[in-house]
């Protein structure tokens, strides 16, 4: 099909919910919650093996085929979801999504859930697949033989629709003179992703434990590319925090390419600082399709 009609919503027309669903994705053009607050994964009280996940707001792009547009999904109270019983002799990651089961396109559900999806138990787990249709909320690091869920476990993966139309949800990392920050209860990975959808500050709260790299993007589903016209520019700071062995990044890239930063001073970071919070700053201006310059400075904090 090419130009659909009638058009949504022509008066005396027939509406199917697909074109519906697409007028929906001109407004929420990604995946992702609406507001800060919305779907958040939270410890249960007592702790045990369960989680919490807080009402709000999801917009879901069905993607089991294209053309599906976006699905408009509402918890109106907490949910307690359960988390399966923890292996005995090795750790899992489990992940909590919101899915749309359509069966219009696939299955014989038609309904939103809420799933705990658990990994396979090993030495060095790794999270299973967001399934299709799905928002990922937070993965769950369930240790071999634990009883409990607590805060630590929880690694909030939540990211914030966007919107193609200006002032809606371009960037939600601001919002009046209120910055969302994303404090992160891990150490920053060898390889870490820094999304500015979902904020544009960023402080690992765990002491690091390799020198690491930086990539910049929208997040898993948007590339900054397609975040920034030319001649727009974001800032963004990074806070890692050293114990007695101090890191620091090595290397920068954006959607996953090389770049180089310019550091004030002319001269980049070759050491972390120990015992310490490490602050960088990294100012992205795009100068043309997937070209940036970027000014960077560091900044120990003790």
């Amino acid at each position: 099909m090419a130009l659909r009609t009638p058009p949504s919503w022509l008066q005396n027309g027939s509406h199917p919910a697909e074109n519906d669903r697409l007028t929906t994705q001109a407004i929420w053009k990604t995946s992702g919650i609406i507001n800060a607050a919305d779907l958040a994964v939270t410890q249960n009280s007592p702790a045990g093996m369960s989680v919490l996940v807080a009402s709000g707001w999801a917009a879901i792009v069905g993607t089991t085929q294209s053309n599906m547009g976006t699905y408009m999904a509402y918890n109106d109270a907490t949910t307690t979801l359960t988390v399966t019983t923890a292996n005995a002799s090795n750790p899992r990651i489990d992940i909590v999504v919101v899915t749309v089961n359509d069966a219009y396109y696939t299955g014989s559900l038609n309904n939103v859930t809420f799933q705990v999806i658990a990994g396979t138990p090993a030495a060095s787990p790794v999270a299973p697949s967001t399934p299709a249709n799905s928002l990922l909320l937070a993965t769950i690091a369930v240790g071999a033989g634990v009883t409990s869920i607590v805060t630590a476990n929880i690694t909030d993966n939540r990211v914030k629709a966007t919107s193609p139309i200006a002032g809606i949800a371009t960037n939600y990392a601001v919002t009046g003179l209120l910055e969302t920050a994303n404090i992160v209860g891990t150490a920053i990975a060898s390889s870490q992703n820094i999304d500015i959808i979902t904020s544009t500050a960023w402080w690992f709260t765990t002491a690091a434990t390799a020198n690491f790299t930086l990539n910049f993007r929208g997040n898993s589903s948007t590339t900054l590319n397609s975040v920034l016209a030319t001649g727009q520019t974001v800032t963004i700071a990074v806070a890692n925090t050293n114990g007695s062995t101090a890191y620091y990044p090595t290397a920068f890239t954006i959607d996953g390419t090389s770049v180089t930063p310019k550091w004030q001073g002319g001269t980049a970071p070759s050491a972390g600082d120990a015992s310490a919070i490490d602050a960088y700053v990294f100012t992205i201006l795009k100068t043309a399709s997937a070209t940036y310059t970027v000014l960077a400075s560091a900044t120990k904090f003790a």
